[in-house]
C-alpha cells in the first residue's frame, strides 16, 4: 500500500486531537503509506520530493478515515450476498410476500435466511409467528431474523430439524416463546437462538471473504477506513486472518472474538492476542443482555404497557468473571454489550472487580442504553469506555417511545452526560441492525436526537458535531487500542477522506447530506465520486 509519494496542498485540513489547529496548515505528505509531514504547502513541498504526486484539493476538507467502532461487517455484506434482507417491509404481509418470491426464485436453497423485520413499524404491530411464515414457505426451513439479531423466527419445518417441541427446555439466558397451549410459536429469543441457528449449514470461508468485501465497498463510500467487528466467531476469525495474510482485508480491522455461542454453556477457544497495522485482535466479547428495540434488553423496570417484562440478563456472574480473567491473563481487553439499566449494573460491578486485577486493561461497554448516574461515575473512576449507537434514535426510535416510561426515555443513550463524565466514547453504527451506516447519519442523530418521525429522544442528551466526528475518528482509534490511526500526524497511517463540505460549517439538520468524495488506506486511493486518483494530478512543482 501507499508506494507513490502524494502531496495534498489546498485543503482545509481537520483533525481532532489536542494541539491541532485547523488553518494553521494547508498541505499534507503521505509517503509509504504514512502521514510524513503536515504543514504549510512551501515547507511541505521538500520533504514530498519533486516526483510526488500532487493532489490539489482546491479547499476541499481532508480529514482522518472514519473508524466504525461497532459494526457487524460480515452481516452487511450477507444482506447484499447471501440473505434476504427485509427491512424495507413495511407490514407482516409484504415481508411474507417477500419470503415467498425468494422461496420461488431459489427453490434449491436449503435454509431460506432472511434478517431485518420490525414489527413497531408494522400496521400489524405483532410478531411474526412460525403459523404466519407456513402459509408462503412449507418444505423448505425458514428463519428470520428481526432487526436487532436478538430475535428471530422460524417456520415448521425449521422447528421440526431442530427437534423443537413442547418439552424443549429453555436454555439460560434466553426465552421460548409459547402460545396459550404450551406449545412453541416458533419465536425465540437471545440464548435460545443456538437452539436453531445449530442446525443451520455454517457459511464457509470463501463466503465470509465474499461478504467482507462486498460491506469493505459499501464501507468506503461512507469514508469507513477502519472497523471493529465485535461479535467474530472461530471460522469468522480464520476468514480474517486468512485475508489479512493475503493482502486482502483493505482496510483496518479490528476483529473482537465471542467467547460464549448462543445456546452453549462451553465457551470457544481463547484467542490469541494479535496486532498488526492490517488485523488487530486485542479484545473478546460477551452478551449481558438483548436490545431495546425488542424488549430484551435488561431492565430495572417493565417495559411500558407490561406487567413484568423486563428483558433477558443472559450472563452467569461466576462464568463470566471466569472467562474475563482468563482473557486479561492472556493480555486481551474485554468488550460486553449492556443496553437496560439491569444489565449495565451487572457488568460495571464485574467491571470494578477486574480493574483492580488488571489496571491497564481495556474495558468497554458495548452500546450503553441506559446508564444511571451513578453508573457513569463508575465508569468514569474505573476508566470504562464506550462504543455508543446514536444512529438508533432515528431508526429505532419509534421502538424506544413506544416501550420506554417518560424517565427511561429522558436518558435513552445518554452521549452529553457520558462524555460530560470524561468517559472514552466513540460513536459507530452496529449495521445492520440499522440500514444506513453512513457515520454523518449517527453524527446527526447524536446532535438533532430525533426519529424517523422527527420526536425529539432525550434532547438534553445531544453534543456538537465537533464531539461527533471526534467519536468516529481519534476516540474510535484510542477505544480500540491502535494509536496508528485516527488523527491526522506524521508517522499515523494515511488513511484519508476528502469531503465535499467542511462539517464543521454544515447545518446539523444537514450533516447526513455531507458527502465522502474520495477514500485512502494508507494512501491508496480505493474509492472516488471524481476519479480514481482523486482530484487534480500534477507535478509537485504546481503552485496552490
Amino acid at each position: 500500500m501507499g508506494s507513490a509519494v502524494k502531496i495534498f496542498h489546498n485543503a482545509n485540513l481537520l483533525s481532532f486531537h489536542e494541539g491541532f489547529t485547523p488553518g494553521m496548515a494547508d498541505t499534507l505528505v503521505v509517503k509509504d503509506g504514512v502521514i510524513a509531514a503536515i504543514g504549510a504547502y512551501k515547507e511541505a513541498l521538500p520533504i514530498a520530493g519533486d516526483n510526488a504526486q500532487a493532489i490539489d484539493l482546491q479547499g476541499k476538507t481532508l480529514m482522518p478515515g472514519l473508524h466504525d467502532s461497532h459494526i457487524h461487517v460480515w452481516k452487511v455484506g450477507n444482506l447484499k450476498a447471501f440473505m434476504l434482507d427485509v427491512r424495507f417491509a413495511s407490514s407482516l404481509d409484504e415481508m411474507l410476500s417477500l419470503l415467498e418470491e425468494y422461496h420461488r426464485q431459489h427453490p434449491e436453497m436449503d435454509w431460506i435466511i432472511a434478517r431485518g423485520f420490525n414489527e413497531a413499524g408494522w400496521k400489524e404491530g405483532r410478531m411474526p409467528t412460525k403459523d404466519d411464515l407456513d402459509k408462503v414457505v412449507t418444505n423448505t426451513p425458514v428463519y428470520v431474523i428481526r432487526t436487532c439479531a436478538h430475535i428471530a423466527v422460524c417456520n415448521t419445518r425449521a422447528m421440526e430439524i431442530a427437534g423443537i417441541t413442547k418439552a424443549t427446555p429453555t436454555p439460560a439466558g434466553g426465552v421460548i416463546y409459547k402460545k396459550e397451549s404450551g406449545d412453541p410459536n416458533g419465536v425465540f429469543s437471545e440464548t435460545a437462538l443456538g437452539l436453531i441457528t445449530s442446525h443451520i449449514p455454517p457459511y464457509t470461508r470463501d463466503q465470509l471473504k465474499t461478504m467482507i468485501k462486498v460491506a469493505r465497498a459499501e464501507m468506503y463510500r461512507y469514508g469507513i477506513t477502519a472497523a471493529t467487528d465485535p461479535a467474530v466467531d472461530p471460522l469468522l476469525l480464520e476468514a480474517y486472518y486468512e485475508m489479512h495474510a493475503a493482502g486482502e482485508l483493505g482496510l483496518r480491522l479490528q476483529a473482537i472474538p465471542i467467547l460464549l455461542p448462543d445456546g452453549g454453556n462451553d465457551p470457544y477457544p481463547l484467542p490469541k492476542y494479535f496486532s498488526s497495522d492490517g488485523l488487530t485482535v486485542n479484545t473478546v466479547k460477551f452478551f449481558s443482555d438483548g436490545g431495546l428495540s425488542g424488549k430484551t434488553a435488561a431492565l430495572k423496570r417493565p417495559y411500558k404497557g407490561t406487567a413484568a417484562d423486563r428483558g433477558v440478563l443472559r450472563l452467569r456472574k461466576d462464568q463470566y468473571l471466569s472467562l474475563c480473567r482468563s482473557a486479561q491473563d492472556s493480555g486481551l481487553g474485554i468488550a460486553t454489550h449492556a443496553i437496560g439499566d439491569a444489565a449495565i449494573e451487572f457488568v460495571v460491578d464485574i467491571y470494578k472487580e477486574l480493574r483492580s486485577s488488571f489496571p491497564d486493561s481495556l474495558l468497554r461497554i458495548e452500546h450503553l442504553g441506559l446508564p444511571e448516574e451513578r453508573h457513569l461515575r463508575d465508569m468514569a473512576a474505573c476508566d470504562i469506555a464506550t462504543s455508543m449507537q446514536t444512529i438508533f434514535l432515528r431508526e429505532l426510535g419509534r421502538n424506544f417511545i413506544k416501550y420506554l416510561d417518560a424517565e427511561y426515555l429522558d436518558r435513552c443513550y445518554p452521549v452529553r452526560a457520558v462524555l460530560d463524565h470524561g468517559i472514552l466514547t466513540a460513536l459507530s453504527s452496529d449495521a445492520p441492525v440499522v440500514r444506513d451506516l453512513n457515520p454523518f447519519s449517527g453524527m446527526g442523530s447524536a446532535i438533532t436526537r430525533q426519529d424517523s418521525e422527527g420526536y425529539l429522544i432525550a434532547s438534553g442528551e445531544a453534543i456538537r458535531v465537533e464531539e461527533t466526528l471526534k467519536a468516529y475518528t481519534l476516540s474510535a482509534a484510542r477505544i480500540s487500542r491502535l494509536p496508528q490511526l485516527g488523527s491526522l500526524e506524521s508517522g499515523k497511517l494515511a488513511d484519508l477522506i476528502i469531503l465535499d463540505r467542511d462539517p464543521l460549517r454544515v447545518p446539523p439538520d444537514e450533516l447526513t447530506s455531507v458527502k465522502v468524495e474520495a477514500t485512502y488506506v494508507g494512501g491508496d486511493c480505493v474509492f472516488s465520486r471524481i476519479r480514481p486518483t482523486g482530484l487534480s494530478t500534477t507535478g509537485s512543482n504546481s503552485s496552490t
